[in-house]
């Protein structure tokens, strides 16, 4: 089902204005020599200067070879777990970048999040990616979390993983989490089988040689890549997808919303116009505020649905 909610505030007006002429002017010379030394881990950095949700707390951990950041609201609610996969390309993000984001997720959900640092592009693959998300989940249910308490989400990059994790888990007999949610998820790299938008100027932070120089990174290494649009898409649980009409990813997150609701997926589509990004992670916007509370309640209601489902299953044994 889809959700469009209106309007496009003067902050996000102003923000997309910003990375227009910081952002994507970085991102496009990036582009053009992809194979230079950048300092991906720099942008990381940045993250730090984000505000975090009052009383958050965050501790550091390994979970399945990987280290991982834990956090933990003000008011955690038991029985709410998230095993959050970060975005940035498969290339930059991770520690700080994503930090103001989660602590707003874990304030609105009462959930404590498990955001794992996964092994990144250029020196592994996606393979390798998805890899360290299944050893995370197996991480989490060998320590006893059910699988019903645990929501994958992510966002770009990590809604991307989100899909091909649970996947992969499903392949090798791990059962279901409860839902999965995608914030601007990357939806397939061969863009001939699902377009990207064609806006002649691209959007507020990727231009048009961008994305392709970003598939044509990523397909270059050996393993093969495994898409969201390949997954076996009937056995995956409910799914929210947020995306803005305004950006590169668009059409690519439309059709993965047709693909499941073919599969008999319950699948909500969330849709803002004149958005950048991954808006969610700029808490000075109303709009991200109010998709953080969307989320919050899409995810409210998915984990009241699997307690409820494990509890007659756990009856009827």
């Amino acid at each position: 089902m889809r959700t469009d909610f209106g309007g496009v505030s003067l902050q996000s007006q102003a923000l997309g204005l910003v990375l227009r002429h910081s952002a994507r002017r970085v991102i496009g010379a990036w582009s053009l020599a992809p194979t230079l030394p950048w300092p991906y881990a720099v942008v990381d950095h940045l993250g730090q200067l984000q505000r975090k949700a009052p009383g958050t707390r965050f501790a550091t951990t390994m979970v399945g070879g990987c280290r991982a950041r834990i956090v933990t609201p003000a008011r955690p609610v038991a029985g709410r777990h998230i095993l959050y996969f970060h975005g940035g390309a498969f290339l930059v993000g991770g520690w700080h970048l994503h930090g103001g984001l989660l602590s707003r997720i874990a304030a609105a959900t009462g959930a404590t999040i498990t955001s794992v640092e996964y092994h990144q592009l250029p020196k592994h693959s996606i393979e390798a990616s998805i890899r360290d998300g299944v050893a995370a989940y197996r991480h989490l249910l060998a320590q006893g979390t059910p699988a019903h308490e645990i929501v994958f989400m992510g966002d770009s990059a990590g809604g991307f993983l989100s899909f091909t994790v649970a996947d992969r888990a499903r392949a090798e007999g791990l059962p279901s989490p409860a839902a999965l949610v995608a914030m601007s998820p990357l939806v397939d790299l061969d863009f001939l089988r699902t377009p990207v938008g064609r806006r002649r100027r691209g959007d507020h932070i990727f231009g048009p040689r961008a994305l392709r120089t970003f598939a044509r990174i990523a397909a270059g290494h050996p393993d093969g890549i495994h898409t969201p649009v390949d997954c076996e898409h009937a056995s995956l649980p409910p799914v929210l997808l947020q995306v803005s009409s305004s950006e590169s990813l668009y059409k690519q997150v439309c059709r993965l919303a047709e693909l499941l609701e073919a599969a008999c997926v319950p699948t909500d589509l969330h849709v803002w116009p004149g958005q950048v990004h991954v808006f969610q992670a700029a808490s000075i916007l109303p709009e991200a505020v109010e998709a953080v509370g969307a989320l919050a309640a899409w995810t409210a209601r998915q984990w009241a649905a699997a307690a409820g489902e494990s509890a007659t299953s756990a009856a009827s044994a």
